[in-house]
């Protein structure tokens, strides 16, 4: 392998002592270290992301899933409201069935009154259950941006007295990609989702149709992913869902 003297340019051979251009003396170790062939720098290998729904190592890659629309994933949705339709259509007659029970039973009160009373129950049980699934099917889904997160005590009027009671309510406010801003609030005694999963700064999906509506862009950052069948929370490196086998959105 040739080299060239730092002289005059000329080209060298392995071994020259002499510059054959200009006589000038050659440097032995150097020309032979550059005469041998340098070994190949060493490329540390790099982490490789796959796209939008795949994973690395169990760790989902950033992005929103596609597996919204996995064939196992609609079908586990539209099984869920075919249950809670089912659910609703025993739970309305209830306090019907019940009054009349009652008055055949006890005796206390005549048969056509409890009849009425039942009736009107029923038929408010079934207002509110129309009312709900309207007011869910109504709800879109939205892309956004945590930018606050407060809690504050409150008072709740308990059902059962007229006095109140003191909880503690949790807001997560939140910026769509509109522009739009939303304020989730969550109060103690009930589930509180968004407060307790997201942070602020994440970017993240409300799904309205899943068991667990929120999914997080980078969900490396999540303390766990939440099934949108049952709500299992799941290990983030879990891809499907250790109750009921459905796949997690990654």
């Amino acid at each position: 392998m040739s080299n060239f003297c730092p002289k005059c340019g000329s080209a060298l051979t392995a071994n020259t002592r002499f510059c054959p251009g200009c006589g000038a003396p050659v440097d032995q170790a150097a020309n032979v270290a550059q005469a041998q062939p340098q070994p190949a720098m060493q490329v540390q290998s790099q982490p490789v992301y796959a796209g939008n729904g795949e994973v690395r190592n169990g760790i989902p890659a950033p992005g929103f899933s596609d597996r919204v629309n996995h064939r196992e994933v609609l079908a586990a949705v539209k099984k869920n409201r075919r249950a809670a339709g089912v659910f609703g259509f025993f739970l309305v007659p209830l306090p019907l069935a019940g009054f009349i029970i009652y008055s055949l039973v006890s005796g206390k009160m005549e048969l056509k009154q409890a009849a009425l009373i039942g009736g009107i129950v029923s038929a408010v049980f079934l207002i509110f259950a129309i009312a709900g699934a309207v007011k869910n099917r109504a709800k879109n889904m939205y892309e956004a941006t945590v930018v606050d997160k407060q809690s504050h005590l409150t008072y709740r009027h308990r059902n059962s007295s007229d006095s109140n009671e003191m909880i503690t309510e949790y807001t997560t406010t939140v910026r769509t990609t509109g522009g739009k801003t939303k304020k989730i609030v969550e109060q103690e005694g009930s589930q509180i989702w968004a407060y307790n999963y997201l942070q602020v700064g994440d970017r993240f999906r409300y799904h309205p149709q899943f068991a667990f509506p929120y999914e997080l862009y980078d969900k490396s950052k999540a303390p766990y992913i939440a099934c949108v069948s049952c709500g299992t929370h799941n290990p983030v490196e879990a891809d499907r869902c250790r109750k009921c086998n459905v796949p997690l959105l990654k």
